[in-house]
């Protein structure tokens, strides 16, 4: 993950695990411990496979095939999950992970964000695990290899989005939406530490702001122009934009420095398109609809690198050199 950084690696790991474990650990406060197993599990197996990939098919040394970022990756990726799935599914997403890892960031570009391609694959294969989201505190078991279905829909409940696209304002409103106690995806529910590893990825300079800010703004503008006649304009546009994973992808998707373009034009021109498409999906497909609109915007990231990269005004042609004619050597005089 963000491999086109000066800092160093390790430097990098350290200020996105900073800005990580807020969610995690607030997630494991709103629905126990397996949450916190979950994604546990996921990062380990990520880390396990990508040894192996690292070490015997690139044929790194030990010390580089050691890399924190693919725990990280399977972390960011299950938090897009609710708690309720089986304990199956963060191995299937770590292979995921690991294959997308192994054939793009490799070749010097990533095509997709790993994270965003493997819960937009788990959710496309998978719907009836994860669209299961239960209310805060309803805690599972830890260990247990498969919920009882009738023991999830008996703490089932509707996600904030799943209200306002059915028409209703969310009764519970913004507070619920930011101290997390709506349901929803782990690492999406709480809007106040999402804003907290926001704040620290931009002070270590690894968040671009015009990214988040074109993807919030965009999001907020088309929810405001298209709100519904019988709610209010305002309350159903802070609400749209809590909703979801909008927060959580501006945070760490759209700032995924490998998979978004490197220029800062660029940048705000993902954000933006971003969240026109998040808007599009959700009217006309319903469901969440960010995975899927920065899966797209990551398809165009070459092209918006391209468009947007700053053109010297001038350019400076180097000249050849010319070679010095030698003096003449008097005569009677020999050179040494």
């Amino acid at each position: 993950m963000f491999v086109r950084s000066p800092k160093s690696k390790y430097g990098i790991a350290f200020d996105l695990t900073a800005a990580i474990l807020p969610t995690a650990a607030w997630a494991t406060f709103l629905f126990g411990l397996r949450a916190a197993v979950l994604m546990t599990l996921c990062g380990v197996v990520c880390f396990v496979l990508d040894v192996p990939v690292q070490k015997w098919i690139y044929r790194r040394p030990w010390k580089q095939s050691l890399s924190p970022f693919a725990f990280l990756t399977g972390v960011l990726a299950m938090l897009w999950m609710p708690v309720t799935v089986p304990m199956w599914f963060p191995l299937v997403m770590a292979a995921l992970i690991t294959v997308v890892r192994s054939l793009f960031v490799y070749f010097g570009h990533r095509v997709f964000n790993p994270a965003v391609l493997s819960a937009c694959v788990m959710g496309l294969f998978f719907p009836q695990y994860t669209e299961r989201f239960t209310k805060p505190f309803a805690y599972f078991h830890a260990l247990q290899w498969n919920i009882d279905p009738r023991l999830v829909d008996a703490y089932r409940v509707k996600t904030p989005l799943d209200i306002l696209q059915d028409g209703m304002l969310y009764s519970d409103g913004a507070f619920a939406q930011i101290y997390g106690f709506a349901s929803g995806a782990m690492g999406a529910v709480a809007v106040a530490t999402l804003v907290m590893g926001g704040v620290w990825l931009y002070l270590r300079k690894l968040l671009s702001l015009r990214a988040t800010a074109g993807f919030l703004a965009t999001s907020l503008v088309f929810a405001m122009a298209f709100s519904p006649e019988n709610a209010d304009m305002w309350t159903y546009s802070y609400l749209y934009l809590l909703s979801g994973g909008i927060v959580y992808a501006s945070v760490f998707a759209v700032n995924d420095i490998s998979s978004v373009p490197c220029t800062e034009n660029g940048k705000f021109a993902f954000g933006i398109l971003a969240g026109g498409l998040t808007f599009a999906f959700r009217a006309f497909l319903g469901g969440d609809g960010v995975l899927y609109a920065v899966l797209v915007c990551n398809l165009l990231t070459p092209l918006l690198e391209h468009l947007t990269r700053e053109k010297p005004y001038y350019a400076v042609l180097r000249q050849p050199k010319s070679k010095q004619p030698q003096a003449e050597q008097p005569e009677g005089e020999v050179q040494a």
